[in-house]
């Protein structure tokens, strides 16, 4: 999976704080790098960050609340305890 982020922005660190929480390994690309800019609007659409890309399901996602939550699924568990098994990827 991939997040695309931006120094400095809050939103961004909620989403990176969870997925270490959660054990999940990311490719982390941040807009202030040369060319990120450009590719998360041709993949996105628009110049907004956090914005989560896993290629394995075939998601794209902006908005930290949302990629919190899909992180929480994909493992089957929250960043609080619960007993939600883990999620799958759509057909």
């Amino acid at each position: 999976m991939t997040l695309y982020v931006k120094t400095g922005c809050g939103y961004c660190a909620r989403a990176l704080a969870a997925a270490e929480e959660l054990g999940i390994e990311l490719n982390i690309k941040n807009v202030a790098d040369e060319g990120v800019r450009e590719e998360l609007a041709s993949l996105g659409g628009k110049q907004q960050e956090p914005f989560l890309v896993d290629e394995e399901c075939d998601v794209q996602m902006y908005e930290s609340e949302a990629i919190i939550q899909y992180f929480e699924e994909k493992v089957g568990k929250k960043t609080n305890p619960s007993e939600k098994g883990p999620m799958v990827c759509p057909i």
